[in-house]
């Protein structure tokens, strides 16, 4: 059997993945409960929190995936990688643009 190069670093980022999903379901619920949906800040807030969860779970696909060339590890993580902060920035914004739309915006 040969040697799974990612090994080291599949157990660390589906935690990662995992608890940022869980953060960012919960928020995704308190949206869905409000009365008005047609705000355009509030349509971003959702857009962003929905790529956001889209790309994670493509993140955890990836890296949970077996079936990649071990040749080209290296590559396939870093790619992965970058899926992963690519959806823990686009949750973060839509958290972000959530608590300056309450602050600011909300009447």
């Amino acid at each position: 059997m040969e040697k799974d190069p990612l090994f080291k670093f599949r157990q660390p980022l589906v935690t990662a993945a995992g608890i940022i999903l869980g953060f960012v379901l919960n928020f995704a619920t308190e949206l869905v409960k409000r009365d008005s949906k047609n705000d355009r800040m509030v349509l971003l807030i959702i857009f962003s929190t929905l790529v956001g969860i889209v790309l994670l779970i493509t993140a955890l696909y990836r890296i949970l995936n077996n079936r990649y060339n071990n040749d080209k590890a290296d590559t396939y993580y870093r790619k992965t990688l970058n899926i992963f902060l690519t959806g823990v920035i686009f949750s973060f914004l839509g958290g972000l643009l959530k608590m300056v739309h309450t602050l600011f915006l909300a009447q």
